[in-house]
């Protein structure tokens, strides 16, 4: 889904509840330059959390940009310096008037509404003209391919993962004239085909034995097929290699972020369901714990869960001990 901008006041308080800690200034309360420091001061950061607020704050500051500069960092002073930690989570009881005043700038008023959002039809000015600009983002906005460039079709036509003219440079190659014969005769196959071109015949059972610490395709056990085993087959990518799991600054996650993990990152991040989920899921400690969070934001634990794949079974597996919050 698209960040919208109409939230709640709760949820938009819920997005830096977080911890603060008890160092600091005058009177005894903490003083800290930014929400995320008062954040890890209070719970430390471990893993993604760091990574993950940082890119939070920087969502939220570039909704209130355009508006709400003012209100957004009242709100946000209110928060890193008013706040306290308090049984190990984060009060700031005294931010209630700064929190409705940011709010109320996100949320356009009734007349600035297009009563026709989401019918499918752009109503914008470049669409009907029927609504101002920036109240009909879904309709007006084409849907993109998280895919492209990777050098498969992953249009209709291809591998079936993105819309039609979403891959275009992808698809933009002959088709396969030898398909469903039972023969992959894509590059990993005969090579008659280009990437994506015959997918049917390349697609590989799973590997019943992945992850278990031993190679299992052709060059290992042989067990499975090429690409199944990836992880326990891999040589350390330019993340892992890093073998410290930290975000921060440095770290497999923060290289991850920076790099083949970002376009997932910046999903998760602009979607405030996918925020609530991973704020939820990091504080558990079992599977019934994540289970409830799956259910309370099931399209916030879809957006996460490709971002939490690619950093802790793609990028980290070994760095992070495949420590993701879903099984890889």
């Amino acid at each position: 889904m698209r960040v919208r901008h109409v939230m709640t006041t709760a949820a938009l308080a819920g997005l830096f509840a977080a911890c603060a800690g008890s160092e600091g200034g005058e009177n005894g309360k903490p003083v800290y330059a930014t929400v995320c420091e008062a954040r890890c001061a209070c719970e430390g950061c471990s893993g993604d959390q760091g990574g993950l607020c940082e890119a939070e704050q920087g969502a939220l500051a570039q909704q209130a940009e355009e508006r709400c500069q003012a209100e957004h960092t009242a709100y946000i002073d209110c928060v890193r310096l008013e706040g306290r930690c308090v049984d190990g989570h984060h009060a700031a009881e005294g931010c209630e008037v700064a929190a409705a005043a940011l709010l109320g700038c996100l949320e356009p008023s009734e007349q600035d509404r297009c009563s026709s959002e989401g019918d499918g039809i752009c109503d914008e000015p470049r669409g009907t003209g029927l609504c101002p600009a920036g109240t009909d983002i879904e309709d007006c906005e084409p849907p993109s391919c998280d895919h492209v460039g990777d050098g498969a079709c992953d249009e209709p036509e291809g591998t079936g993962l993105c819309a039609e003219g979403t891959d275009v440079e992808d698809c933009a190659v002959p088709t396969c004239d030898s398909t469903d014969n039972g023969k992959c005769d894509e590059p990993e196959g005969t090579g008659l085909c280009a990437e994506g071109t015959d997918v049917e015949d390349c697609a590989v059972a799973p590997c019943a034995s992945k992850n278990n610490g031993e190679c299992d395709e052709p060059e290992g056990t042989g067990l499975c097929e090429e690409g199944t085993d990836v992880n326990d087959c891999k040589d350390f990518g330019t993340c892992d290699s890093l073998r410290i799991c930290g975000s921060g600054t440095s770290g497999c996650v923060a290289c991850a972020n920076e790099g083949s993990c970002a376009d997932e990152l910046e999903a998760c991040t602009s979607d405030f369901e996918c925020i609530y989920f991973r704020q939820c899921a990091v504080t558990c400690a079992d599977s019934a714990c994540t289970d409830r969070c799956v259910a309370d934001h099931p399209d916030g634990a879809a957006m996460y869960r490709p971002y939490d794949a690619c950093v802790h079974c793609d990028e980290c597996y070994y760095s992070c001990s495949a420590g993701g919050v879903f099984a890889c």
